[in-house]
């Protein structure tokens, strides 16, 4: 099957069964809402139409198809307003499995990978810490070796569905090198000593959370990669993170544009989004030729979370105060400035690309 051709068969599956998507506020990025239970049946009717894994391999429940197929997913469900990956499961999907993937070992592979499509295991992560955000390298949560074990001391933090995860993909410290002494683990979030505290944001919503670690025990089975091997794990997560993250910003920022057409003077966003789109073609060249895609992910992230973020502050800047309760548009001013955060700061990545792309000194 063709691009086109997958392209079309999409389409007319979503006009098929869009009926019966979870339906709610259309912030941002996708469709917001509470019922969990009904985004499971939905993440699992996707997977049995074969439109999720579209990378992943056959024998772990994927696939098997070129990268560009997945991007085309995406724009399709995000184009016609319905969760994609950045939902219930989009941890799992987005963070925790790209890991296991290229790092993980057979067994884990087996294990955690076809449940993660299922949605029958909900994943958080464990990454920032109230003194480690952007630099990440900084944290200082322990996994200490005690024989088979590692015993998890710590604290994290903005873990969204925390309290409702089954795993987490956690970032630990176990030894005293900034980089090198980093673990990437799998923790089972049902087990004694830890304790998840809700963070109530200004959107009126609790999707992120504190997560506290007192002496919780995590299986060396259970190491993503090698021992130290974690900062190379977290890089892994982080280009796919940010990717995926840039793709739905920029089609969120195409469509929300188009729905300030009655207000003047936008010529110059439409010129941003055109050369940012411009732009993520020349990603999908790379896709096609079956190369990864490195810093550019950084790139699209960081030029498509800004230009969301204007995009809203021009709809509550010039609407009637009607107009922005009725349509939530404050909503999506609010939630927007998050994703100038999420995947990494903007100023944080400004400095990735300076050093990475421009060669600058740090």
């Amino acid at each position: 099957m063709n691009e086109d051709e997958f392209r079309q068969r999409l389409r007319e599956w979503i006009e098929r069964n869009s009926k019966d998507v979870p339906k709610g506020k259309i912030l941002f990025e996708t469709v917001e809402f509470d019922n969990y239970d009904l985004l499971r049946e939905w993440q699992r009717k996707l997977y049995n139409a074969g439109y999720l894994g579209i990378t992943w391999p056959k024998e772990y429940g994927g696939q098997g198809l070129d990268p560009i197929y997945e991007v085309i997913a995406y724009e399709e469900f995000i184009r016609a307003g319905l969760p994609y990956g950045r939902s219930l499961g989009s941890i799992g999907l987005m963070v925790a499995a790209p890991a296991i993937l290229k790092h993980g070992n057979e067994d884990q592979k087996r294990k955690y990978l076809p449940r993660i499509l299922k949605a029958e295991d909900i994943w958080c992560q464990g990454f920032s810490e109230p003194q480690a955000g952007s630099d990440l390298a900084s944290i200082k949560t322990r996994a200490e070796e005690k024989g088979e074990y590692f015993v998890v001391n710590g604290q994290k933090i903005w873990s969204s569905y925390a309290h409702l995860a089954n795993y987490m993909i956690l970032l630990a410290r176990t030894g005293e090198d900034r980089y090198n002494g980093l673990t990437m683990l799998i923790v089972d979030m049902k087990q004694e000593g830890i304790k998840v505290s809700p963070i109530h944001q200004m959107t009126g919503k609790s999707d992120f959370n504190t997560v506290y670690f007192n002496n919780v025990k995590v299986p060396k089975e259970n190491v993503i990669g090698k021992i130290g091997d974690g900062w190379k794990v977290a890089m892994t997560v982080l280009n796919h993170e940010r990717f995926t993250l840039g793709i739905t910003m920029l089609f969120t920022s195409k469509i929300a544009l188009e729905r300030l057409k009655d207000i003047s003077g936008l010529e110059e966003l439409r010129d941003d989004l055109e050369g940012l789109e411009a732009f993520y073609r020349r990603l999908l060249v790379k896709l096609r030729k079956g190369e990864d895609v490195d810093v550019e992910g950084a790139i699209l992230k960081l030029v498509s979370s800004e230009l969301l973020q204007k995009i809203y502050e021009i709809a509550v800047s010039n609407y009637d105060l009607e107009t922005i309760m009725k349509e939530k548009w404050y909503l999506g001013m609010l939630a927007s400035r998050g994703r100038t955060i999420a995947g990494g700061t903007s100023e944080i990545l400004r400095n990735l690309i300076g050093e990475r792309v421009l060669k600058l000194p740090k």
